[in-house]
């Protein structure tokens, strides 16, 4: 009777000591695990020893979970496979609908475990945290958290603050915390890695993941989760959507049609091709300003520090270029009266220079706000210095072309010739 005894009290110490949360949003992707010791003084308000375990196949890019029930304030945990064959957890601030950046507070806290690694085709990462704080008591039975993950090529980096492409998936849910009470505080993973730790609490999922074989039913759920409820889940969405749209058409808005159609008056076709083609360089234009403004209204970016230097820059750029237009026409009409450039046609030519000039800037500084991918931006950079070399070629070859041909010319800084023979006056026009 006493050996009974004791076994059964050796065999509720150990479920105590194993006890930990789990979400799993599928059989075969990404794992979290929470665990809490008893000791901890985490709460909303303080931070305290947390224990958070993260598994993914290695076809993951990364994976994250972070406090709270959305990324605007919320501490964010991420791993990713260092490229030595470990991992590389990162800690970091939300902002929003925007690449979280590196919180040294919080990543001075955060250690990595035995257990962590990758083998088997998945990697792994215990981590203990002294500087996370819950959005929610530790006691609560409904503690708001948020996951998401990317599926994709390995990142292989050590650098805690590296860019992150857009997650694939996210999701919403809880954790029951009395269930994640540990009685030590030391590594609780490796052992409940033996035993599959199992909680009471039901679990129920709305929405769909990629992988998802089924929402979850009482008890524990089909996909491993146990102590955790899911919200809410669902891709990328919108965001995605229209950051995608707007980038693809202001990128080839200002970076090739722009500076087209400025080349075609260069290269001796009529004008109104010119202005046709320009016009609909407009309309693109518009069209993309308007997804950007859409954007910048769902992600709430446009007085936020993080997305005010491209909004604000982007909108002043956007004018100049609306004004345009009219600094054509009266380029055209004074050039038509007096058959010389004016200081208007000055104004025109070099003004559409500087604001393509700065759009293609602005593009850049989207692109990182984005947090676009390393080949993304260095695609986007060769594309616009290639034709802005050519758009300079065709400049200086007209030019040299016309000093070539017309006597009396004055160089960059010349004005048009007038060479009459009888009646007829021929005129050249410096471009």
């Amino acid at each position: 009777m006493r050996l009974t005894t004791q076994l059964l009290f050796g065999a509720s110490l150990v479920q105590n000591t194993l006890s930990v949360v789990t979400f799993a949003p599928s059989t075969n992707g990404p794992k979290y695990q929470v665990a809490i010791p008893s000791t901890s003084s985490i709460s909303a308000s303080s931070a305290g020893p947390l224990y958070i375990s993260f598994s993914a196949p290695s076809s993951y890019q990364w994976i994250a979970l972070g406090t709270g029930t959305q990324m605007a304030g919320s501490t964010i945990l991420i791993i990713y496979t260092d490229g030595t064959g470990n991992v590389t957890i990162s800690g970091r601030s939300g902002r929003g609908e925007f690449l979280p950046q590196e919180d040294s507070t919080v990543q001075s806290g955060l250690t990595l475990l035995e257990g962590s690694g990758v083998a088997d085709g998945v990697m792994t990462a215990n981590v203990k945290c002294t500087t996370c704080k819950l959005q929610s008591e530790k006691a609560s039975t409904a503690s708001p958290w948020i996951a998401s993950w990317k599926q994709g090529k390995a990142l292989d980096s050590a650098d805690t603050n590296a860019d992150l492409a857009q997650h694939d998936a996210h999701t919403s849910i809880t954790f029951d915390l009395t269930e994640a009470v540990v009685e030590s505080d030391s590594n609780p993973f490796v052992a409940s890695a033996v035993t599959n730790p199992s909680g009471s609490s039901s679990g129920t999922a709305s929405g769909s993941n990629p992988s998802d074989t089924g929402n979850a039913s009482s008890g524990d759920s089909d996909d491993g989760s146990s102590g955790a409820i899911e919200v809410s889940s669902g891709s990328a969405g919108p965001v995605v959507t229209y950051d995608k749209a707007h980038g693809i058409t202001m990128g080839i808005t200002v970076v090739l049609l722009f500076p087209i159609g400025a080349m075609l008056m260069r290269l001796g076709l009529p004008y109104y091709i010119h202005s046709l083609f320009q016009l609909f360089s407009l309309v693109a234009l518009i069209a993309g300003f308007g997804l950007g403004v859409h954007l910048a209204k769902i992600t709430d970016q446009f007085y936020k520090a993080e997305g005010y230097t491209h909004t604000v820059f982007g909108t002043v750029i956007f004018a100049l270029f609306l004004a345009q237009p009219l600094g054509g026409i009266a380029h055209h009409l004074a050039y038509k009266k007096y058959l010389s450039r004016t200081p208007i046609s000055h104004v025109h030519i070099w003004m559409g220079r500087v604001i393509m000039l700065l759009a293609v800037i602005n593009g850049g500084l989207g692109l990182k706000l984005a947090a676009n991918t390393s080949g993304g931006k260095i695609a986007y950079g060769v594309i616009a210095g290639v034709i802005g070399v050519a758009y300079t070629a065709v400049v200086v070859l007209k030019r040299k072309r016309t000093a070539d041909t017309t006597p009396g010319f004055k160089g960059l800084g010349g004005r048009k010739t007038e060479q009459r023979i009888g009646d007829e006056t021929s005129q050249v026009e410096m471009r």
